[in-house]
């Protein structure tokens, strides 16, 4: 029997992927509470608590960050592969594989960088966190898992810059605009509300530390940061077809009243070559023009993008419930 290749694996079915990483660390985790008769003693200690909930967010960034990466990698070849009918051809035929190729160097750099990040954050809360001696074993997983976490967290957003940038790029590639039905622009809204999405699946894990008050510093500035992100994502993919819909929009406007005014001339001479009805025709194809949004997408998108922000503090009250009936069930 053959089996397909582990990174073709990882590409088709990243959610699989982060699912079993977490899965994994969370039953390696409470197996370690209960051989160490850990449970009872969390639930009398509230600064345990804290830190066993910080070290279940860690096991579940750790699964979540990879599988966010490679589904914004999906997501963005997609996007290209779905824009194709309505931008010029192009000499080579890998283009949809430029979209998503990331060089060694950048990935190096980019998780470099979160490792650090993810090395100075402690001491936001700790004095001496990476001293060992200080650490119990709920906050040997934080140490172990944060180093994984600012690579992994670092690759994705590394990674939201870059396909967001070259989906953008691509307005400069389209063929015509239909100002009547900008729809075949979709896939650029869909490329801005993936990275949104992405982005506030990982905001919305983050946001369980804020069952600890001593982590709110930590997580108010990873919160704000995310949805300035997340916002982000959604803008920038879209930041070419807009500048791209505004110049054709423009264009067809100065078109329109440079015609509106050859037939006032032509109404106040008389002339024959005017006939009936161009003029109000004229002025309705203006207004129709000018009604013309220069963003690819409705109001409801902007509903869908509202409702994102919102599932942080969903999952934060999930997280409160699943606290209280936990402490319910220990204190029985």
């Amino acid at each position: 029997m053959k089996f397909p290749p582990i990174k073709q694996i990882i590409y088709q079915r990243p959610v699989i992927l982060g699912l079993s990483i977490s899965i994994i660390l969370l039953f390696a985790f409470l197996m370690q509470e209960y051989l160490l008769d850990r449970f009872t003693l969390i639930f009398e200690e509230e600064h345990l608590l804290q830190d066993f909930w910080i070290a279940v967010v860690h096991c579940l960034l750790v699964g979540y960050l990879p599988s966010a990466y490679f589904l914004l990698l999906r997501g963005t070849r997609n996007t290209f592969e779905e824009l194709e009918h309505v931008l010029k051809p192009v000499t080579t035929p890998s283009y949809v594989d430029s979209a998503v190729h990331i060089g060694k160097r950048n990935l190096i750099v980019w998780g470099s960088l979160g490792v650090l990040i993810a090395l100075l954050l402690p001491y936001q809360t700790a004095i001496a966190p990476w001293d060992p001696s200080t650490w119990h074993p709920e906050v040997v997983w934080h140490r172990v898992l944060e180093p994984f976490i600012g690579w992994w967290a670092g690759w994705f957003f590394g990674a939201i810059w870059v396909t967001s940038k070259r989906t953008s790029q691509l307005a400069s590639r389209i063929d015509s605009v239909d100002l009547l039905d900008l729809s075949p622009l979709f896939p650029f809204v869909k490329q801005g509300l993936l990275t949104t999405l992405l982005t506030i699946g990982m905001v919305s894990i983050v946001s369980l530390l804020l069952l600890d008050p001593g982590e709110w510093p930590v997580v108010a500035r990873a919160y704000l940061g995310s949805l300035a992100i997340a916002l982000l994502g959604f803008w920038l993919p879209m930041r070419g077809v807009h500048q791209r819909i505004h110049e054709i929009k423009e264009a067809e406007l100065k078109w329109t009243r440079e015609r509106i005014r050859q037939s006032e001339t032509l109404l106040h001479s008389g002339s024959p070559d005017m006939s009936p009805g161009q003029m109000a025709d004229l002025i309705t194809h203006l207004n129709l023009i000018e009604d013309v949004p220069e963003w690819p997408f409705e109001s409801l998108t902007i509903v869908h993008v509202m409702a994102y922000l919102l599932i942080p503090l969903a999952s934060w009250l999930g997280g409160l419930l699943i606290e209280s009936l936990l402490e319910i069930v220990f204190a029985m």
